[in-house]
């Protein structure tokens, strides 16, 4: 059998991130698909030590992580579109947030504001992010 770090020789994985590290998504698809195709590349059709079952096994395995990871990044989407509803769904009412030193602001919701880190209403002439709500005012009853 061939040593995995005589094949791969000492290239490092390339760095993708710009914070200097690897997400392990990136780490986990890349390494993957470097072995595999590694394997493939090295193996001998004439050995009778080669498992087709084993290799159709890997490949099904990728394609269930890529299927895993399409469907985290669904879900992340709706999360996020669930939060910007929800922002919305605050204009023109009554609430009450955690302020910046920690103490309760009460107010109506006069702007939502879309931002990367997720979506921003403003109480009082001020900012704060959607997860410091404490509390909504209950809004028009439909018999109205």
């Amino acid at each position: 059998m061939t040593d995995i770090t005589t094949v791969l020789g000492t290239t490092p994985v390339q760095n993708t991130g710009s914070t200097g590290m690897m997400s392990n998504q990136q780490f986990g698809t890349d390494l993957f698909l470097q072995l595999l195709v590694t394997q493939l590349r090295y193996q001998d059709p004439m050995s009778g030590s080669q498992d087709t079952g084993e290799l159709i096994t890997q490949l099904t395995m990728f394609t269930l992580l890529e299927q895993v990871i399409q469907l985290q990044q669904s879900v992340e989407q709706q999360a996020k579109y669930q939060g910007n509803q929800q922002a919305l769904g605050l204009l023109n009412k009554q609430v009450e947030v955690t302020g910046f030193d920690g103490m309760p602001v009460s107010g109506t919701v006069s702007a939502v504001d879309f931002r990367s880190s997720g979506p921003h209403i403003t109480v009082g002439g001020f900012e704060y992010p959607l997860s410091s709500l404490l509390r909504v005012e209950g809004g028009e009853s439909e018999n109205d």
